[in-house]
């Protein structure tokens, strides 16, 4: 069980922050314990209502967690990490590489 329908709303916002739909929830007026708030795109609807945790996939819940820095993933041993690890630490890097080259042109 992951907790009380509260409870689920503040992870369910927290996730739609996390997949880029932050839009959606601006301006809300205040959070309903029975409706997402704010999460409705069609012209004519109304908000979802808000369901059990159960209801929702459990995929759902592991967007609330934050992904691992470039820092965290550097401090890790090279050969503890996982392929999914790997790829984030060659993506954060070449980010980070073109950050510098970026600041180095503009001086």
């Amino acid at each position: 069980m992951q907790g009380t329908s509260g409870s689920a709303l503040m992870r369910l916002y927290r996730a739609t922050e996390l997949i880029s739909l932050k839009s959606f929830t601006r301006g809300f007026a205040s959070m309903s314990k029975d409706v997402l708030t704010g999460l409705n795109i069609t012209k004519g609807g109304s908000d979802p209502p808000l369901k059990s945790d159960e209801e929702y996939p459990e995929w759902l819940w592991e967007l609330a967690h934050p992904e691992r820095t470039l820092a965290d993933l550097k401090r890790k041993e090279n050969s503890s990490l996982d392929f999914e690890e790997v790829k984030r630490l060659q993506k954060l890097t070449n980010r980070d590489k073109i950050r510098t080259r970026n600041v180095n042109k503009s001086k």
